[in-house]
């Protein structure tokens, strides 16, 4: 087993990781739901120019090659009636059944880019330039479904907060920021090993794991404290190789020196990367609070999932989108690794 650092100091993998998501190369085919957004074209110029992948662009084809004033090959056009009855087709061999339409169908493209996925046309599919997020998640669950080892879909925002001495050199990762408005204690514990999966994969080093609420280890007495606490016995007990604390008031999970004023002690008091929230409005707010008053930049991963897909805000950049695809190859990438590899280079 790989040794765990004993504080945040000792362990830099936040510009480190960031920078090595700089180096991924890939040949793996993604699908731009959006194909015809301006910033999803010009995300997916760039991570061609920078061999991350081959992005696939789906939508209008002559629409398209306007836009990029050339014929582009890889695009998958759904408004030919051909092409989704190839689609479906495909989709039925593959699962048996035939996916679930509703009259919106022909127009949403995250189903049809899901569809995608799972059918093996593509090994990965981002979008939400255009499309909510709650289209994004209802095409996820219906065409790819859950993974084999999780229950809960869940989305996690990894923060480049900017600031060393938070998390693990300035980068955090706070679920559930993004699907389940309350999760239930059977979901906290499987959005955190979910989240401690991602981290690892993605930063390449150990997660250090805090369940937070407004109590310090027993500061506050309520029926919201004692159901992190049961959160938090219930994951030490499912994944005991894990380090974990809670519950944990923000401040308590990332200061070192609030930690120590509050008398919270453990290998996470003071030192967490990756941060548990109660409800889907904590997580979220917190994130965009961040964001717009801290200047951290956020960056968000679906986990759950059988196959990789992204959803990126509608407010995101190019900047962002880039980042975003090159996270998504990660995820794509680890799952085509072997087991007995998926710790290998993380950093102790």
């Amino acid at each position: 087993m790989t040794s765990r650092p004993d504080n945040a100091s000792s362990n830099a993998p936040g510009v480190g990781a960031w920078r090595d998501l700089e180096g991924i190369t890939s040949s793996l085919r993604v699908a731009f739901v959006e194909g015809d957004e301006p910033r999803m074209l010009h995300a997916a110029t760039r991570v061609e120019e920078a061999g991350l992948c081959r992005p696939v662009l789906m939508g209008d084809r002559a629409g398209i090659e306007r836009a990029v004033h050339e014929r582009v090959a890889d695009i998958v056009d759904v408004s030919d009636s051909a092409v989704r009855a190839q689609l479906l087709d495909d989709f039925e061999r593959h699962t048996g059944h035939a996916p679930e339409l509703g009259r919106e169908s022909p127009t949403n493209p995250a189903l049809w880019g899901a569809m995608l996925v799972r059918c093996g046309w593509v090994d990965a599919a981002i979008g939400g330039a255009r499309t909510t997020s709650a289209d994004m998640l209802r095409a996820g669950l219906s065409c790819i479904g859950l993974a084999t080892d999780r229950s809960t879909v869940s989305g996690a925002m990894f923060l480049d907060t900017q600031r060393p001495d938070i998390g693990s050199n300035g980068t955090l990762a706070f679920a559930d920021a993004v699907v389940t408005p309350l999760p239930t204690i059977e979901q906290l514990v499987d959005i955190a090993a979910a989240t401690a999966q991602s981290w690892r994969a993605l930063m390449k080093t150990e997660p250090r794991i805090g369940f937070l609420s407004f109590s310090t280890h027993g500061s506050s007495a309520s029926s919201h404290v004692t159901r992190i606490q049961e959160a938090v016995a219930l994951f030490k007990q499912s994944f005991p190789e894990e380090v974990v604390d809670g519950e944990l008031q923000f401040d308590s999970a990332v200061s070192k020196a609030v930690a120590d004023r509050k008398h919270a002690v453990g290998e996470v008091a003071g030192t967490a990367n990756v941060l548990i929230f109660p409800s889907l409005d904590s997580a979220n707010i917190a994130y965009k609070v961040a964001e717009q008053l801290g200047g951290a930049r956020a960056r968000g991963l679906l986990q759950g999932l059988a196959q990789p897909l992204a959803d990126v805000s509608r407010g995101a950049s190019v900047d962002d989108i880039v980042m975003t695809v090159r996270m998504l190859l990660v995820d794509a990438l680890q799952r085509l690794a072997p087991e007995s590899n998926r710790r290998e280079g993380v950093r102790s």
